[in-house]
């Protein structure tokens, strides 16, 4: 299966790494020997095309479904045009923050957004934006988060990526955003479990910026399940035929 780089995170010191397959199709890639590498994923850019061998994740939790265990990868040409190619296989979200993840962000008394079982589930957990409002770079000393002006307040999302940040996120720019983790304070064991939306990175596209029509709302991020059964029937001869 032929994926293209998306994102490069911070995870430790390895990388949490995103990926589109050709078919369209989000994934994350796990390393198959991640607990006997700690710098796992570093060998991987923004724009590689890898074609890899993978098994699904066993271990997946909804709504992090892109999780596949990467056997074995071989680096290909990198792509030309990277936003091209995001915005022909997973167009991008394009307006105000209440359209990430289905609209089931909550937000903390402090703006930091996240999902929970109590308000509901999206079936994704990666996703492209073009906000249509710029947003501002916030350090409290613990981490790094962008805001997004609300008219009562903001919202916040917490930046992972590896990029020198910005001061200011034009508004329009492509934008790639994610779900954390299922998380909760170790301190509350009857807390509840969150993930958190973070910020992943952006794409640079020198001085352009898509007019407001070229938006398009993706509503359809996952894919048909017989599209899905095809890859899972390759996949599964790959592993058969090796």
């Amino acid at each position: 299966m032929k994926v293209v780089i998306v994102a490069k995170t911070r995870m430790g010191q390895g990388a949490c790494i995103g990926g589109i397959t050709f078919k369209g199709r989000s994934v994350r890639l796990i390393p198959i020997n991640k607990v006997l590498n700690e710098q796992f994923n570093q060998e991987y850019e923004i724009g590689d095309v890898w074609d890899v061998s993978y098994t699904k994740d066993q271990r997946i939790i909804s709504p992090h479904i892109e999780n596949i265990i990467v056997r074995r990868k071989t680096k290909l040409p990198p792509i030309n045009d990277l936003i091209a190619f995001i915005e022909d296989k997973m167009p991008p979200l394009c307006g105000g923050v209440e359209l990430l993840f289905e609209g089931l962000a909550q937000a903390t008394r402090v703006g930091a957004q996240y999902i929970a079982k109590r308000t509901g589930i999206p079936s994704y957990s990666t996703i492209f934006w073009r906000p249509d409002k710029p947003l501002a770079c916030c350090d409290d000393a613990k981490r790094i988060r962008y805001q997004y002006p609300l008219e009562n307040g903001r919202r916040s999302l917490t930046y992972v990526d590896y990029q020198e940040p910005l001061e200011i996120i034009p508004a329009g720019k492509l934008l790639r955003v994610s779900l954390a983790h299922w998380w909760k304070l170790d301190e509350k064991p009857d807390g509840e479990f969150r993930c958190y939306v973070q910020l992943s990175g952006w794409f640079n596209e020198g001085n352009h910026f898509p007019t407001p029509n070229h938006y398009r709302e993706c509503n359809a991020l996952s894919k048909p399940c017989d599209e899905l059964d095809i890859e899972n029937a390759q996949n599964l001869l790959e592993e058969v035929w090796a």
